[in-house]
């Protein structure tokens, strides 16, 4: 489905169980020092986007607690009113059922074969107790076509995988394809007309050694 105008899709910042590796899904964790940073940093790399060209603009999150923090953390530097954002249910991380806390040498334990299997079939598969990435598909399809039929601008704060499904819906790609999307933390993306556009949050150490 094609947008006619941009989508800024942006991840929750790093969180205390994103460095132990740990599946979140629907259960949470605190955004660490740096993911406050990361979300600052993204808060000013949209608002330098969103001043290209000025209008209204619709605010969307993940009701989960990260997303909703980073959110507040980029509003902020927006100079957004804390009501401005809107809570949707369909935004939320894949559900990972009984998974959700642990890592995944703790996963293999019981479940050896469990990321093969999830690599064979990204559509089908489903963590015990969890969600197939199918459902996923279907309700982020159904955020994907309401956003495309309102013409709006909109931002997006949401997660690793169910903001590359909405990205991958708008590519047009398949779940396979969709399943190994960059997840970036440091960045974000614009999407437009059947592409996107990765926008770097954060000046990397890189390019500040280089000036």
């Amino acid at each position: 489905m094609s947008l006619a105008a941009p989508l800024y899709m942006l991840r929750h910042g790093e969180t205390a169980w994103n460095l132990e590796r740990r599946m979140q899904g629907g259960k949470d964790s605190d955004l660490t020092e740096r993911g406050r940073a990361q979300a600052a940093a993204m808060g000013r790399a949209l608002a330098a986007e969103l001043a290209r060209e000025p209008g209204p603009t619709v605010f969307l999150r993940s009701p989960l607690g990260r997303a909703r923090e980073t959110a507040l953390i980029v509003g902020q530097v927006l100079g957004l009113d804390r009501a401005a954002w809107r809570d949707d249910i369909r935004l939320a991380e894949l559900g990972y059922g009984e998974w959700e806390g642990f890592t995944w040498p703790e996963i293999e334990v019981d479940h050896p074969e469990a990321m093969a299997r999830w690599r064979a079939d990204p559509e089908g598969f489903c963590p015990p107790g969890g969600e197939t990435h199918h459902a996923l598909r279907r309700r982020s399809a159904e955020l994907l076509a309401e956003i495309a039929a309102s013409r709006a601008r909109t931002v997006i704060v949401s997660h690793g995988v169910s903001g590359a499904v909405i990205r991958g819906l708008h590519l047009g790609l398949d779940a396979r394809a969709m399943f190994v999307l960059e997840k970036p933390q440091d960045a974000f993306f614009r999407l437009l007309a059947g592409r996107e556009e990765r926008i770097l949050a954060a000046e990397t150490p890189e390019a500040a050694r280089s000036r």
